[in-house]
């Protein structure tokens, strides 16, 4: 019953049905990539959010950072920022697609080798903001410009969102353009 089979059954049941993979069903869900060499991943809902993670900033830096790999579904404008600051670090970038691919990665920051991190996954920007205690309105509106009391609320409570935000300068101000906070009072 357990008989080995011999090497030409083996490369004929190669040839009718592919090459043996390992681990198929795990690279079919980060992109192609197994999920030892993931540093971060992001999902395509979070890649099409304005602004961008930290996170993956962070992954792009990290040493063993390789490659950035973006789902081809994925609108090239919505990853664009990711993709310059990847190729600004030195990573390789790649779009791929396959009928297999499952779940709802959108992005991957991927290493040459297996990497020990402690999360692969990224929390949506709403999550982490909410539990840091970031307002509502400033969470729903990356981009926006912030008067300095709301400004001052990212800072302190998480500065490594700024770059996803703008201060109110005076000019600004001179133009009538008012922060969210003051906007939702009317």
């Amino acid at each position: 019953m357990g008989e080995k089979r011999s090497k030409l059954e083996e490369a004929l049941l190669q040839g009718i049905y592919g090459k043996k993979e390992l681990k198929r069903m795990e690279r079919n869900h980060y992109l192609g990539e197994y999920e030892e060499r993931v540093i971060r991943y992001l999902t395509r809902k979070q890649v099409l959010e304005k602004g961008i993670y930290p996170e993956i900033l962070a992954a792009i830096k990290h040493p063993a950072a390789r490659t950035l790999i973006v789902d081809r579904k994925i609108e090239l404008s919505a990853a664009n920022d990711y993709i310059k600051t990847a190729l600004e670090n030195g990573l390789q970038y790649k779009r791929v697609d396959s009928p297999d691919f499952v779940g709802d990665v959108g992005l991957v920051v991927v290493s040459d080798q297996a990497v020990e991190v402690e999360e692969r996954k990224v929390l949506s920007r709403k999550e982490r903001l909410k539990e840091k205690g970031i307002s509502d309105t400033i969470i729903e509106n990356p981009g926006a410009r912030l008067c300095e009391q709301c400004w001052q609320e990212l800072t302190e409570k998480a500065p490594e969102e700024l770059n996803n935000y703008r201060r109110l300068s005076f000019v600004d101000r001179m133009l009538g353009i008012k922060c969210l906070c003051k906007e939702n009072e009317k």
